[in-house]
This record gives C-alpha cells, sequence and structure tokens, in this order.
C-alpha cells in the first residue's frame, strides 16, 4: 500500500469520526493573549474551554497572541489560559452562541509557586497543583536575585532534597537519601538532556555550562520518574530549564564577588531576527580559593590545590516556523580549571577537565525529538591517593522522539521511544585491562496515559520497557496514580511506581588502583577498584589446611608467586618476623630473641588465623568472620518499587501547603565501592601463647611473659586501630583474572532487600502582600543498616540524615524593588559509608540575603547574599571541606 493511500485512509477516517459532532457544533472562542505590563502578544499559550470541568475544546495563542478554539456547542464555557512562566488566568461565564465570541486576555508573571506551571513531572505544561507528583519550582526571581556559584544553592532547602556540599563548587544532590562521594543518583537535566558526566555517569554541578542568568526556572520532581524519563530516575527528576530567545530579549551582564576570593563575570545576549528566529550567547567565569578539610587525608602522596577556577558559556538559535512549532540548536561547554573533587577512590585533583554538548530538538504540536551529544574530556586531573591519571574522553549519543494525542474529550495518551550509547574512553586508565570492551547501549519505549475518570478524578498510569545491551533481562517499569481534586487548588494523589537504575559503567568496568598498603615505603598490596564482570566474583574455597578452606594470595615481598595457597597465617610466621624486626629491635626487644623468633615456625594449629577488613580511611584493619565473605554475583539493575500519598493545597491565594508520605522498597541495591577481600593476619592471642612456650625456655618465664606480650601486637594487630596494624599478611582474594595479584580489591555488589520510608512537608503562606513565611521539613525512618541485617564484611548507610527542617522569610516589595530573605536550616547528624567512611555531625545555618532594583536604573540589580552567616563551621560529607561563611555581592544590568 503507498503512502499516499495510507494518508488518504487516515484523512477518510478522522473525517469520519469527527464529521458527527463538526455537524452539530459550530461556535467558536477566538480572543488575544498579551502581557499585563506592555501589551507584548504572548506565544505559546495553552487556551482551555471547558463545561462543567470537562475539556470541549483547546488552542494555542500564535506569534501574535492570538487564539481560536472552534467546534464549540451552545453554552456557557470556563476559558483557562496558561503559560509557563505567567499566572494561570481563568474567565468564567463566556457565553457561546451560533457564531463567534471575542475574549482577550492579559496575563502576568508567576509572583511565586502558587500558580506556576511545569513541565517535567508529566513531560507535558500542568500546574504545580495538577501534577501527579511531588514537584517543586524555583523561578527566575529567586535565582537571579541570590548570588550563588552553581544551582545547588538554590534547591538546598526544597523538600525532599539532599544537598552535600564537599566545597564552593562542590556538592552532591539526591532525594530521599543514599547519596554517595561521587553520586549520580538523580536525573540531572538542562533543557531535556542528561546534565551528567558521560561514562561516569555522575552528576558534577560546575561543569553544567549553563549560567543562572540563563536559567527561566528549576524543576524538582520527587520519587520514581523511569516510566517517562527510563533507567536511572528512581530518586528523581531535577530539570533546569533555560530562557528561549524569542521570550527574553536582553543583554545581561553580571558581576559577583566576595569572600573567600570569589570573582565571578557573567554576560547574557539574546535576540531576534524578525519574530520567527531567535539567537543567544551566554559565558561566565568563575575564581575561588575553597574551603580546607579538618584534617588532610594522610594517604595523599601530594598536597591538594585549593585554587577554583571554572568557566563555561552556551550558544543556541531557536526557529519558530509556526505557533505550534519550534526548532532549537544549541552548544555549550564548560571547563573546570582547578579544582578538588571527592570521588569514590578518593579525592582528584581536577586540571582542565572538558565537558561538552550539542543538542538538537524540535516541537510540532504534540510531538517532540531531540538528538543530543555530550562529551568529557578529564584534562590532566589525577588521584591524590596514588597519582594516578584519571583519563576520560567519554561519548554519549541520545536519541528520543515523543509524540501525543487526545481520544475524545476523556483521554490523552503520550508515547515514546529513548536510545542511549555510552563510548567510554579512558586510555586504560579508569577502565583498565576492560578498555577494549565496556559501551553500552539502552533502548527503551514509553506509554503514558491520563484517564479523566470524572471531573475531580483522573488515572495517571504508564509503562515502560527497556533494554540494556549488559543486562540479560530486559526492565518493565509501570506507574499508576490516582489524582483527585475536590476544588481547583486542592490535588490528593496515591501513586504506585516502579523504577530502575542500570548498571553504570563504572561498576561494569572500572579496574583502577585506588590505594597502596603500607601508604609509604615498600607496596606490599595494592586496593584495587574493580567493577563486576559478568561472571560475578567467587572466593576460591577449596585449599586444605586454609581458614574454612579458603585461599590466599600472597605479595612477592613474602614470597608470593601470583597463585593461590592456604590462608593460613602460620605458614607466613617467619615473613611477619622478618618484616616487623627493625621495628621490634627499636622497640625494645632484644635482638638476640628477634632472631630466635624469626627461627622459629608454628603450624595452623599453634597460632590461629584473623581476617580483618581494610578501613580505607584512616588505613586500619576490622575484624571479619570467615563466614561473613559473600561471593559477589554479577550486576543486576536496582528496582524501586516506591509507594507515595500526597496532599497539596492553595488556600485563599494566602498558603500553599504540600504533604508526601512515600514507602520505597529498594530491591537489588547497588552499593557504593566497598572493600570485599579481607587480609590474613596472625591470631593475636594464640601467637602470643605460642611466643610464651618457645621463649620460656631460652628467656626465662618473665621475660618470655613481656616479650611475647609486646611482640603478639605488632605481629598481630589489633582490630580498629591505626596506631598499631599488624603485618598484613595475604589476602583472600577473588579467584578471578582481575584479581590475580595480590591486591586487596574494592568493588560493587547488590543488596537484596532495602525498605525505607519517609515525609516531606512543605508550606508558604502570604502573610501580607509583601511578607511570607515558607517552611520545609522532612524525614526517613533509617539512616544505617548495619551488615548483619543485610549480611556481607561492611554496613550500608543512607549517607543523608534522617531529618532536616528550614524555615524561611520572605520581604518582597516588587514596586520599589526591595527584596529580602532569611533562612533557617537544621540537618541532623548522620553516618556515612563509602569508600571512605565517617560521620556527618549534626549542623544549623543561618542565611541571609537582600536585593535592590533601583528606579532610575531600569534592569539594574544589586544584591547582597550570605551563606552560613554566623560562620558555623561544618562538614557536609566525607572527605569534603570545613565549610564556613560566603558573603557574595552581584552587580547586574539588563538593557
Amino acid at each position: 500500500m503507498s503512502a499516499s493511500l495510507l494518508r488518504r485512509l487516515f484523512i477518510v477516517l478522522d473525517l469520519t469520526l469527527l464529521a458527527a459532532p463538526a455537524a452539530a457544533q459550530s461556535a467558536s472562542i477566538t480572543g488575544r493573549v498579551t502581557a499585563a505590563a506592555g501589551g507584548r502578544p504572548i506565544a505559546g499559550a495553552r487556551v482551555e474551554a471547558r463545561v462543567s470541568g470537562a475539556l470541549a475544546g483547546s488552542a494555542t495563542s500564535d506569534d501574535t497572541g492570538k487564539f481560536r478554539i472552534v467546534n464549540l456547542g451552545e453554552g456557557s464555557y470556563s476559558v483557562t489560559v496558561t503559560r509557563i512562566g505567567f499566572q494561570l488566568q481563568r474567565i468564567d461565564g463566556v457565553q457561546v452562541g451560533t457564531g463567534i465570541v471575542t475574549t482577550d486576555v492579559t496575563m502576568s508573571p508567576v509572583p511565586s509557586q502558587l500558580e506556576q506551571v511545569v513541565t517535567t513531572a508529566s513531560r507535558a505544561p500542568e500546574k504545580v497543583l495538577d501534577a501527579p507528583a511531588s514537584v517543586s519550582v524555583v523561578n527566575e526571581k529567586e535565582i537571579n536575585e541570590r548570588p550563588s556559584i552553581t544551582v545547588t544553592d538554590h534547591i538546598a532547602t526544597l523538600p525532599g532534597i539532599d544537598v552535600a556540599r564537599g566545597g564552593l563548587m562542590q556538592a552532591n544532590v539526591v532525594a530521599r537519601g543514599f547519596n554517595n562521594i561521587f553520586s549520580g543518583a538523580m536525573l540531572t537535566l538542562t533543557d531535556n538532556r542528561f546534565a551528567y558526566v558521560p561514562s561516569l555517569r555522575v552528576n558534577i554541578p560546575y561543569l553544567i555550562p549553563t549560567n543562572n542568568e540563563d536559567i527561566e526556572r528549576i524543576e524538582v520532581v520527587l520519587g520514581p520518574g523511569a516510566a517517562l524519563y527510563g533507567p536511572n530516575a528512581a530518586g528523581g527528576v531535577l530539570h533546569l530549564i533555560t530562557k528561549s530567545p524569542l521570550t527574553s530579549q536582553a543583554t545581561t551582564l553580571t558581576i559577583d564577588g566576595g569572600e573567600r576570593d570569589v570573582f565571578r563575570g557573567a554576560v547574557r545576549k539574546a535576540g531576534a531576527v524578525g519574530e520567527r528566529f531567535g539567537y543567544k550567547l551566554s559565558y561566565d567565569s568563575f575564581r575561588g580559593n575553597d574551603w580546607r578539610p579538618t584534617q588532610r587525608d594522610m594517604a595523599e602522596l601530594v598536597p591538594r590545590d585549593f585554587r577554583l577556577r571554572r568557566q563555561g558559556g552556551e550558544a543556541r538559535v531557536d526557529f519558530r516556523p509556526s505557533a505550534r512549532s519550534e526548532i532549537t540548536a544549541s552548544y555549550g561547554r564548560a571547563v573546570a580549571g582547578n579544582a578538588v573533587e571527592p570521588t569514590g577512590l578518593g579525592p582528584a585533583q581536577v586540571r582542565d577537565w572538558t565537558f561538552s554538548t550539542y543538542q538538537l530538538r524540535g516541537r510540532s504540536g504534540h510531538l517532540f525529538a531531540q538528538a543530543f551529544v555530550n562529551t568529557s574530556d578529564a584534562g590532566n586531573t589525577f588521584l591524590l591517593r596514588t597519582l594516578q591519571p584519571i583519563i576520560d574522553k567519554s561519548t554519549q549519543f541520545v536519541g528520543q522522539v515523543q509524540n501525543g494525542f487526545d481520544l475524545g474529550l476523556r483521554q490523552s495518551f503520550i508515547y515514546g521511544l529513548d536510545y542511549q550509547h555510552t563510548i567510554p574512553k579512558t586510555g586504560g586508565s579508569i577502565n583498565g585491562r576492560n578498555e577494549n570492551d565496556d559501551d553500552i547501549t539502552e533502548v527503551g519505549g514509553y506509554l503514558h496515559s491520563v484517564t479523566r475518570l470524572a471531573p475531580k478524578l483522573e488515572l495517571v498510569s504508564a509503562v515502560r520497557l527497556d533494554d540494556h545491551s549488559r543486562l540479560e533481562k530486559k526492565v518493565f517499569s509501570p506507574r499508576v496514580a490516582l489524582v483527585f481534586k475536590p476544588t481547583e487548588y486542592q490535588n490528593l494523589r496515591a501513586t504506585f511506581n516502579r523504577a530502575f537504575s542500570t548498571p553504570s559503567t563504572n561498576n561494569l568496568f572500572l579496574d583502577l588502583l585506588a590505594g597502596r598498603i603500607p601508604t609509604t615505603g615498600t607496596q606490599l598490596f595494592g586496593v584495587r577498584a574493580l567493577g563486576v564482570p559478568a561472571s560475578g566474583f567467587i572466593f576460591k574455597r577449596d585449599c586444605t589446611g586454609g581458614l574454612n578452606s579458603l585461599c590466599m594470595r600472597v605479595p612477592t615481598a613474602f614470597g608470593g608467586t601470583g597463585s593461590q595457597i592456604p590462608a593460613a597465617a602460620a605458614l607466613l610466621y617467619r615473613a611477619a618476623v622478618a618484616a616487623a624486626s627493625a621495628r621490634l629491635v627499636a622497640g625494645g626487644v632484644p635482638a638476640n630473641l628477634v632472631t630466635y623468633m624469626a627461627g622459629l615456625q608454628p603450624t595452623p594449629a599453634q597460632v590461629s588465623t584473623q581476617l580483618r577488613i581494610l578501613n580505607t580511611a584512616n588505613g586500619s584493619f576490622v575484624d571479619v568472620a570467615p563466614t561473613d565473605l559473600r561471593d559477589v554475583t554479577p550486576i543486576l539493575a536496582t528496582t524501586n518499587s516506591t509507594f507515595e500519598l500526597g496532599y497539596r493545597a492553595d488556600i485563599a491565594k494566602r498558603v500553599r501547603f504540600s504533604f508526601d508520605y512515600w514507602h520505597d522498597q529498594k530491591r537489588n541495591f547497588v552499593g557504593p565501592l566497598i572493600v570485599e577481600t579481607p587480609n590474613v593476619f596472625l591470631d593475636r592471642a594464640t601467637l602470643q601463647a605460642y611466643l610464651t612456650a618457645e621463649l620460656t625456655p631460652v628467656a626465662g618465664a618473665a621475660t618470655a611473659a613481656a616479650v611475647a606480650a609486646s611482640v603478639a601486637p605488632a605481629l598481630a594487630g589489633i582490630s580498629g586501630s591505626s596506631a598499631v596494624t599488624g603485618v598484613p599478611l595475604g589476602v583472600v582474594n577473588f579467584d578471578h583474572p582481575l584479581s590475580g595479584a595480590s591486591d586487596v580489591i574494592v568493588t560493587y555488589r547488590n543488596f537484596g532487600k532495602l525498605t525505607v520510608w519517609g515525609t516531606d512537608v512543605g508550606a508558604e503562606w502570604l502573610l501580607a502582600d509583601r511578607f511570607s513565611l515558607a517552611g520545609t521539613m522532612s524525614h526517613v525512618n533509617k539512616d544505617f543498616f548495619p551488615r548483619s541485617e543485610i549480611g556481607g564484611v561492611q554496613d550500608i548507610s543512607l549517607n543523608a540524615p534522617r531529618s532536616k527542617a528550614s524555615i524561611t522569610g520572605r520581604f518582597n516589595d516588587d514596586p520599589r524593588g526591595l527584596n529580602a530573605e532569611l533562612r533557617f536550616r537544621r540537618v541532623a547528624s548522620f553516618p556515612v559509608y563509602s569508600f571512605i567512611n565517617g560521620t556527618i555531625e549534626r549542623y544549623q545555618l543561618l542565611d541571609a540575603g537582600f536585593s535592590f532594583r533601583p528606579a532610575i536604573l531600569k534592569g539594574g540589580l544589586w544584591a547582597l547574599n550570605a551563606t552560613n552567616l554566623l560562620n558555623k563551621k561544618h562538614t557536609e560529607f566525607v572527605g569534603g571541606g570545613e565549610i564556613g561563611r560566603l558573603v557574595m555581592t552581584r552587580m547586574q544590568v539588563s538593557f
């Protein structure tokens, strides 16, 4: 059948379906949508005509602001007009007869979140109050009037959001916990494209090219978003949406300065050629002096360079062929000239790391399509613990298409396809021996449905199926939400989402030397970080005479050949004495007795074996039982089954309130990098008893007891002590070529099931025309999962606080151009279990801000902002700096 014949059949079908209603409905509503200030036309506004809450017809305003809703029957209609960035307008009692009714509409910019329109929750425009998810919005005014270094400063007090700052520029952002040093748990987008580093899948805010002056709004959606956004949106979506040059035309110059030698300059230029073509250029440059950690990591081989340098910018063109279509092309580039970035393997000194993005996207009616390419070049970055270079020249290709249609007035569908292809290029550094087999391809499709069961009740559902080239099974993600709107300004919802996160290239292909034992002198053991191969990692358990038949590998310094031998410390007793002999003599043990002990050879029955796991934070070792050792199975996708109950209300246009209860069950949760292979030590108690018995005949009982009491801790060590670590003799290693050397292996694993629940509360009260009070509070039921509960050799933590809260008072006098803000934040103490462990102490901070737009200088702005005004020194994540006060000022002019 030819394409032309198919097209004719569809036209005939459409005419058949529409003929009956069209015959009975011939009236229309027309009008023009303009801005309240200045009267300029507003294009792209959605105009809907409703009868008793049911949609009767709709239209979109064109470039001149005109619209026309056709095929309406006689009656009284409510006309609503929505446009992102403007307050919703509603005109009731529009009487329609048999002809044309004209209704003009004026719109004002959104003053706060109370009437905000968002797109991220459902990938289509809708009011915050209508969204089937918990959504928060930071608008352009808030962003522009708060001097800041990265976008994370604007979302720190949003409900459910955890922001862990490591310094002036460094921050990790997640929703509802499970943070990490090198985190990509929250899907971060800029204008619908991924904002994370391609192969590492980590969100590094200062590598986002977009500057504050170009952001129209920030939308944050809590809870799983996989049904619409695919893999790795289980924790929520953070979306930066920039200004279109067709609706925001100006030249903006900004200079920021402040404490810690902070200086930032930015420029944004946007213009238009006619009504259909727009362009913009943006650029900013930043420098500063970062905060220091409270104590230098003793494992670092060179001092950190705390000077910060960063620059970035974007270029974009927009073309609007018609009122319902738009094509956008953009290019962005950010360069981190110098920084210290905490990673899962310890801090890295960032030197000239470049992130670039290329995007082409278009929209026509319901149809949306885009293609973008993200690239990364780590420059001269290296790990401070090993001086190992970090080479990352990865590329990611992404293609997406989405469309939608309505079936009558009660049913709407959105459907789409996604394609991702990630190509890591690490020069044998990050992926090491896996370098030539580490590409990943992901393909997915989804169908999203909105069914209007009644004028006040909607059923929102979605299904998604994804295929990952490195996983055996496809992943199915369903979503269902029941949304009840008792009034126009209330929203009750119950939702269930099953989302998933796929293994990253690090989870699968990492192969990098992360440390050494000891940290100085002759290296006995390497600390190697590995991704999990398709076969997993299995301990060798067939060595007769080994502890629980376990096998170990021995370093060459102790005579090891790379092959596995029984995990019996007594076999290497003489090597232990030889390694510690100088230290023993220096500690007061007679040289002749050291020589005598060096000639002894206990049996495994006489001196037992103790297994200890390396604590990578301080170099100490902690006892573990042989029964704690578990094989590492192939990495699977993590699934999140989340149930939510939510309520949101806008009461009398003065109070905005939201409450969310959520219950999340994670299956096959991929934990952070942890040490999985223990080292073999001599058992202290049996060694002391053995030496006492052997030395008594040659030195006497008293001397023998004293010497044995001194030598046993030096050779066997004390569990958990970093002062006396003993002599690690071997490592109980995996039976796999990647772990063939005497390396301590740090790797990932799936944890069977983790269950958490929590609540998020947000409120905003407009006390008067100029004053408002806002508050947020979030709570999670637990922040720690002991190994006795989940199994294995290490505990797991939420890596985020169980509770946090904020209170913000605002003064807004827009006619005089005066705005002020006072904000209090409280974050509870929490444990951190990652490659580097620790505890973050509770902190309470006071922030303040002030801005002034002088009437005599149109487009001028002066702003002053202080975070941590009282200079309460605190740390927000392990390995990060001790954060103090930061006062910044901003001078800006737009023309």
